[in-house]
């Protein structure tokens, strides 16, 4: 637990805050891969120039847990030593560059029980950035080498998943990149990942511009059933300068919908009785004008067949940060 003390220190207690951000933004992708470990990589997927080195600079202290105070507890030493060398950007999600990183240097320490070293290495190939995560550990046999990428293989018994270096091997796919492995019995494991460097300046979407309407102070109706979410919501709208109206469940906010005026909506998908689709629905047959955003944390789903609500103007995806919820209030009222 905290010592009350250390909360004065407000730099320290920053830097807490951004790395707990960063865990629970990655937690929400793991999520969603779980689901579709080999899916291929959809065409209207946006990724970003990110640098692989930063990654690695932010994957090390994110990990440092497992790597030094777990390691420090059974007794062994983990030396993590970086050999990184300027390489290009790479086209990429950073959240899931960053949980290869994280389940290789999860993987190498279970490789390590004894303590060792962890050596991380980047280098420029050509038209690839090459990613090496290698150990000292007990290394691989070969039948261990030929399915550790499969779903729910593992050698580690009852505390491992079977799930790390799957993941690492859609996320890499889904990349367009390969991995290659380097293993004996007794002499450690390299870990290669060959990743497609990208030499010229990515072209994103231009954001909407915002409208008159949502400079101004909006009249919104948030429609969640869990109060810290509700709260969060409601927060990050009235200081946006938004006059906010909140209910708990479907019905109250149909019944707040039918006595007020709102310039938007925003409807939690998953409530009981009266969901998100249907409070959709019913918003839109009485005020087929008013947007209303749809708040789900299974927006992959809804990419599903036979799964897509039409009436929708929006789905905002959880978690979210201000920024995000202030872009969607844009689209929809600019819709």
């Amino acid at each position: 637990m905290t010592s009350p003390e250390k909360l004065s220190d407000t730099g320290k207690v920053r830097d807490h805050l951004r790395m707990i951000n960063t865990i629970a933004q990655d937690a929400a992708h793991v999520v969603h891969r779980l689901r579709e470990f080999y899916r291929p990589r959809r065409e209207t997927e946006r990724f970003e120039l990110v640098d692989v080195n930063t990654i690695i600079e932010q994957s090390i202290p994110l990990t440092e847990p497992k790597w030094k105070q777990q390691a420090q507890a059974t007794g062994s030493h983990i030396e993590i030593c970086r050999q990184l060398q300027s390489v290009p950007a790479i086209a990429a999600d950073d959240a899931e560059i960053r949980e290869v990183l994280t389940n290789l240097i999860f993987n190498a320490v279970d490789a390590m029980p004894s303590g060792g070293t962890l050596t991380i290495s980047t280098r420029a190939d050509g038209d690839h950035d090459i990613l090496e995560v290698a150990d000292t550990g007990v290394g691989m046999t070969d039948s261990a080498h030929g399915h550790c990428f499969e779903p729910f293989f593992s050698t580690k018994g009852d505390t491992g998943t079977g799930l790390g270096l799957a993941i690492v091997y859609g996320i890499v796919q889904r990349h367009r990149g390969s991995i290659g492995i380097e293993s004996l019995p007794g002499h450690g494991t390299t870990f290669t990942v060959r990743l497609p460097a990208h030499h010229e300046q990515l072209t994103r979407p231009a954001e909407p511009k915002a409208s008159a309407a949502s400079k101004a102070g909006l009249r919104i109706l948030i429609v969640e059933d869990e109060p810290m979410i509700r709260q969060i919501e409601a927060e990050y709208l009235t200081t946006e300068g938004h006059i906010v109206e909140t209910a708990a469940d479907g019905a109250e906010g149909l019944s707040k919908f039918h006595a007020g005026k709102f310039d938007l909506v925003l409807v939690d998908r998953a409530m009981p009785e009266i969901n998100g689709d249907q409070l959709t629905k019913a918003i839109k047959e009485l005020r087929p004008e008013t947007p209303v955003v749809l708040v789900t944390g299974f927006s992959d789903i809804l990419n599903g067949d036979g799964d897509e609500p039409h009436c929708r103007d929006m789905v905002l995806t959880k978690p979210f940060s201000q920024a995000d919820l202030r872009l969607a209030v844009q689209k929809a009222v600019a819709a």
